[in-house]
């Protein structure tokens, strides 16, 4: 089954400026947040925010103490703000800009002295705030039909809810037009560019699927109007707040699916509704196609692919520090890191649930399992370490005593109100660094361990540094994919820290940086302690292709398809390989 997601399927800017307004607010010390109704109309979100602290003020809810307020995207009648203001809250205005747009249109054409006319749904949250502007001078209307009950005016100015139909609208604007031909007639068509180009979307992929699962609230009208559209098409269509809604059946035999999302649908939402299809099916179907992607999927939610990729930097810093390469330290490389990975995922199996249904689904269905293969390849690692010698065996018991310290709270109670964090898992950025060191040390001293004596100089230094970097960005790499979800359940990235748009220039200059100080290691420092023909200098340069695999696919991993999440994991390991085969070629030479 091919699986088709609309490019517009994600949180639309304004919906994404409020979820992002109220994580960063309630992640404050001593935070109160509240927002007037809910902040967007998607169930899940709204749950999610409201583990966060962030609480929905319904209109019968009692009125909190001094505490912020945040205006929903939608935006909120004036007088209803005023009303908080005045009562000593904190306003937080979290409407959305193209919302904002329309409410300045009406007051200033309001002032003017024109009649407002709002093509909008009757009873949606934009609508009522959008009223609240009109006042005294506001109509709402729904339908073309609507535009001949409406009274007489000399001066009518027409301007719609930011997720109405274009369709609709355009013919609501003509009758107005005719209708009011001798009247002073101001058509704003103040539809959302993205609403726009979401709906063209629908259609056009509508027409070229054989179903659509359209993903949102059941009370998002941008979301119940796309689903309106897909129909329109004449193709079947699901629409779905949660996975666990699909119908297989009306799926069974389509060959092609295409899904779209409303605009206050959160990324990882989409991406699991994804996953959920390509996951039904993977298993209501058996081919050698539907077998091969279980059996891709299960590689990378076991975490063999990273695994094997440690290998081949073990088998590199063997090359440039002129060790033999072991069989047993290759072994000890793959089951640390297979261990850790699986741990790790284990230990945050209920955070992952936003990042990737499949992996969650597989963690949750084969729970035991994991837990003793983890348990397994610690207790393996040990004593193979054990029974080498004491140099390797005080390196690994170190490195998995700090794998697991990573999770526990070392801040004793007394001081929770003193230090911020309880774990280090809380500290800002420290998975990407700890994750990063962990890979450099091992790697580095991997090949000294088994020697049974670590004896480090500028060689082992500079791959050091270099291991290092290529775990780091790794996980970086992975923390764009799943920024959204990162955000939502306050993980505090650097992506998130930064901004996506500067990490992406931050990752590509560090590469670049990372180009030049190879080569100028490598020539002015490597080079005087070996001859260029020696195989540690040409495994070093042969690093370059990594390095510029690693530039292409920052560029280009975004086009990855969402339902192929394992195809993504497998080529963000793939730089670890082609450092590997870099020492590789340098040993054939």
């Amino acid at each position: 089954m091919k699986i088709r997601v609309a490019q517009s399927a994600s949180f639309c800017m304004g919906v994404r400026r409020a979820v992002d307004l109220a994580v960063e607010r309630a992640s404050r010390d001593n935070a109160r947040v509240y927002t007037l109704g809910p902040l967007i109309h998607n169930n899940q979100t709204i749950e999610m925010l409201r583990e966060r602290g962030v609480e929905t003020l319904g209109d019968t809810d009692p009125e909190p103490g001094s505490a912020e307020i945040l205006v929903r995207a939608h935006g909120i009648p004036p007088a209803l703000q005023e009303r908080y203001a005045s009562r000593g809250h904190v306003i937080v205005d979290g409407t959305c800009p193209k919302v904002k747009t329309v409410h300045k249109v009406i007051e200033k054409h309001r002032s003017l002295g024109y009649d407002i006319v709002i093509a909008g749904d009757e009873g949606h949250a934009e609508v009522i705030g959008l009223m609240g502007y009109a006042g005294d001078a506001g109509h709402l209307i729904q339908s073309v039909d609507a535009v001949d009950v409406l009274p007489a005016m000399d001066k009518v100015c027409l301007v719609s809810q930011t997720t109405f139909d274009r369709v609709t609208f355009d013919a609501i604007a003509a009758r107005v037009r005719e209708r009011f031909a001798g009247s002073d007639v101001v058509v704003k068509k103040t539809i959302c560019s993205a609403t726009s180009r979401r709906q063209e979307e629908t259609r056009a992929l509508a027409a070229e699927v054989d179903a659509m699962i359209v993903v949102g609230g059941r009370h998002s009208a941008n979301t119940l109007r796309l689903a309106k559209i897909a129909r329109e098409a004449g193709t079947p269509t699901q629409h779905v707040e949660t996975p666990e809604e699909i119908a297989w059946e009306p799926l069974s035999k389509c060959e092609s699916v295409g899904i779209t999302a409303g605009a206050s649908t959160p990324n990882w939402m989409t991406k699991r509704v994804v996953e959920h299809v390509q996951y039904l099916a993977q298993t209501r179907r058996t081919t050698v196609r539907t077998v091969g992607w279980r059996l891709l999927n299960a590689a990378v939610n076991l975490n063999v692919f990273v695994a094997g990729g440690a290998v081949a930097l073990y088998y590199l810093s063997c090359v440039v520090q002129g060790f033999a390469v072991s069989r047993r330290g290759a072994a000890i490389t793959f089951l640390y890191f297979l261990s850790m990975y699986l741990y790790n995922s284990l230990v945050n199996v209920d955070q992952i649930r936003h990042l990737g249904l499949n992996r969650y689904q597989f963690y949750r269905a084969h729970r035991g399992a994991v837990w003793s293969l983890a348990v397994v390849c610690i207790a393996c690692v040990l004593w193979q370490s054990f029974i080498t010698n004491r140099t390797l065996l005080y390196l690994m018991a170190f490195l998995t005593m700090a794998g697991s310290f990573y999770h526990f709270t070392i801040v004793p109670r007394a001081m929770r109100g003193i230090v911020k964090y309880r774990t280090l898992k809380d500290i800002p950025t420290s998975r990407d660094l700890f994750v990063a060191l962990a890979w450099a040390v091992l790697v580095t001293a991997m090949p000294h361990a088994l020697a049974g004596k670590i004896a480090l100089d500028v060689t082992a230094g500079l791959l050091f540094l270099w291991v290092f970097l290529m775990a780091f960005l790794r996980s970086v790499i992975f923390d764009l994919r799943d920024i959204e979800g990162d955000r939502i359940m306050g993980r505090e990235t650097l992506v998130i820290i930064v901004g996506e748009k500067r990490a992406r220039i931050a990752i590509t200059t560090a590469l670049w940086i990372a180009l030049a100080g190879l080569l100028v290691f490598s020539t002015f420092v490597v080079a005087p302690l070996y001859s260029w023909r020696d195989v540690r200098l040409v495994a070093f340069l042969l690093q370059i292709p990594a390095l510029a695999y690693l530039l292409f696919f920052m560029r280009y991993s975004s086009g990855i398809s969402p339902n192929r999440t394992a195809v993504f994991s497998v080529l963000a390991d793939a730089q670890f390989y082609i450092a590997g085969l870099g020492a590789l070629l340098a040993q054939s030479m």
